[in-house]
């Protein structure tokens, strides 16, 4: 298939992700009529167990893999910065490689774009299954205060599922301060930004495999509260700023 045979990237960084590689993309697979032509490049973020290997068999077998692949560890934004660089599709949707997000539901991000014409539209969980309170009240929580200090009204900022055109995720991902979590901020980064951002909800499903990186979810929370003063600066105080 040639570049511009491409439309769609489907972008997925993975850490140890190793009994989630070979559903993930024979899930995706299955939405080829669905979907218009596209790429799937996953992103080996430093992984310790056979995550590359899967990786690597599963471009045997389907042409549209796209391996990448960090000697270390370097984080989900870092992955979604080198899935993004590698990549070829005019759109481009960041999903979780653990399949709490379904691949079926990239159609529904691509009919949102369509019908609201919009740069980006990020998928709102509606239905967690499984996913304890304790999660949904701090995700819940967290969406409040973005929304009022930024001055948004999204139901669900803290949603990795996104779909963006190539040269707004590029220019999202164009941060002034080095962000511990920035996948946090991505629709704050947007709106800043002047972009026009939908939502669509979507179900959220448990992990396929594996252990979540986030054991500790309060504890988890209070950390990513460290990157909210650059977030204030960078989106909302100095653009104020400049716009003065």
């Amino acid at each position: 298939m040639n570049d511009a045979d491409i439309q769609l990237t489907i972008l997925a960084p993975c850490f140890n992700e190793e009994g989630n590689i070979a559903e993930l993309v024979r899930r995706i697979a299955g939405c080829r009529d669905r979907l218009p032509a596209f790429e799937l490049v996953l992103v080996d973020d430093g992984s310790r167990d056979g995550t590359w290997r899967e990786i690597q068999k599963a471009r045997e077998q389907y042409p549209f893999v796209v391996p990448v692949r960090h000697v270390g560890n370097l984080g989900l934004v870092a992955g979604w910065r080198s899935g993004l660089a590698a990549s070829r599709g005019r759109l481009v949707v960041t999903i979780d490689a653990d399949l709490q997000y379904r691949p079926e539901d990239i159609a529904l991000l691509l009919e949102k774009m369509r019908d609201a014409d919009v740069d980006l539209v990020q998928g709102a969980r509606e239905v967690e299954v499984q996913r304890s309170a304790l999660r949904r009240t701090l995700t819940a929580g967290f969406s409040r205060v973005l929304n009022s200090l930024f001055g948004m009204k999204l139901k669900d900022n803290k949603s990795g599922f996104i779909l963006y055109r190539r040269d707004v995720m590029a220019d999202v991902l164009a941060t002034r301060f080095r962000y511990r979590f920035f996948q946090h901020f991505v629709t704050v980064a947007a709106h800043a930004k002047g972009y026009r951002i939908a939502q669509t909800l979507v179900i959220f499903d448990p992990r396929h495999s594996g252990e979540s990186y986030i054991r500790r979810p309060v504890r988890f929370a209070l950390r990513s509260l460290r990157d909210l003063p650059f977030a204030l600066w960078e989106f909302r105080l100095a653009k104020r700023g400049r716009i003065a």
